[in-house]
């Protein structure tokens, strides 16, 4: 787990610090990859709506991996609903492609955003 400040800046040390500790586990590249872009995309959705602080979870039971952000903080003002050719607002939607499953709750002072995805090991790899 990894705690730091909803800033956009911090949303690449989230994604070293999962990156870490999936290779530790000796999760696959592929499916490091498709991890950094889950986490990357909710870690920055953390950040780009001005929560306080948000925490990076993941959890690793047998081969299925649990990703929880979750963010602190007042709610961000409402936004209105992305159009198709706008660049924000498809995070969510990418991540859903990505993972096997997705949840989002929103709670009164923050949001809770997680996803899973069966992971395949290295050959030899202990979870």
């Amino acid at each position: 787990m990894i705690a730091l400040p909803a800033k956009e800046r911090h949303v690449r040390t989230a994604r070293r610090f999962i990156l870490t500790q999936l290779t530790r586990w000796g999760v696959t590249e592929e499916d490091r990859c498709r991890i950094e872009l889950i986490v990357g995309e909710l870690a920055g959705n953390s950040a780009h709506h001005g929560r306080a602080e948000m925490t990076v979870h993941l959890t690793l039971t047998g081969q299925d991996l649990r990703i929880d952000v979750l963010d602190t903080g007042q709610p961000p003002p409402s936004r209105p609903q992305p159009r198709p050719r706008d660049e924000c607002g498809r995070g969510l939607g990418i991540v859903s492609h990505l993972a096997d499953w997705t949840d989002t709750r929103h709670l009164r002072h923050g949001r809770h955003a997680r996803a899973g995805l069966r992971v395949a090991l290295a050959v030899g790899a202990a979870a």
